[in-house]
């Protein structure tokens, strides 16, 4: 790679604290009041075979509140996710007790992905890698330094140790 290629992708690059979404409850969230923090985003669909994950998503919250905030995603992309906000809510706290922050259902993959999940797929917009969502409850780790820094893959439980030492050790 040389120094022009170098300059190019750094300007191409967009910064995840730039990044917004809109959570469960309407409210704008804008990344950057998160700066410092360690993030796990997960996409999520109570339909899903995997939604027993939301269990250890909820422990790894409460064990690790201080230095990462958890955020799950509902999306409907893998055709797991027939509930509206209201009931995603609903059914996350009842059932699983669920008190980190919950996006608004949206798509999180292909064209019409929202932005958090475009820059978190996209190496032009992360600088990292390309590495488009595959199913349900697949899960990317950012920096305290806004820098994607791990991919996990959706069958791995979220207090599994690799997920563990990412969040200790990076």
């Amino acid at each position: 790679m040389n120094i022009f290629s170098v300059i190019l992708a750094v300007l191409i690059n967009t910064s995840f604290y730039t990044l917004q979404f809109q959570d469960i409850d309407d409210n704008i969230v804008s990344m950057n009041q998160f700066a410092g923090k360690k993030i796990l985003l997960v996409n999520i669909a109570t339909g899903s075979a995997r939604v027993n994950q939301l269990s250890g998503l909820q422990q790894l919250h409460q064990q690790y509140g201080d230095s990462v905030v958890v955020i799950g995603f509902p999306s409907n992309s893998f055709s797991h996710e027939p509930l509206s906000n209201a009931e995603i809510k609903q059914y996350c706290q009842s059932n699983y007790g669920v008190t980190f922050l919950l996006a608004s259902k949206n798509p999180i993959a292909g064209i019409v992905a929202q932005p958090v999940y475009h820059w978190l797929t996209n190496s032009s917009e992360n600088g990292a890698m390309n590495d488009p969502v595959k199913s349900d409850f697949q899960k990317f780790l950012i920096s305290k330094e806004g820098e994607l820094i791990g991919v996990f893959s959706p069958s791995l439980d979220p207090m599994c140790m690799e997920i563990q030492n990412a969040i200790e050790n990076n």
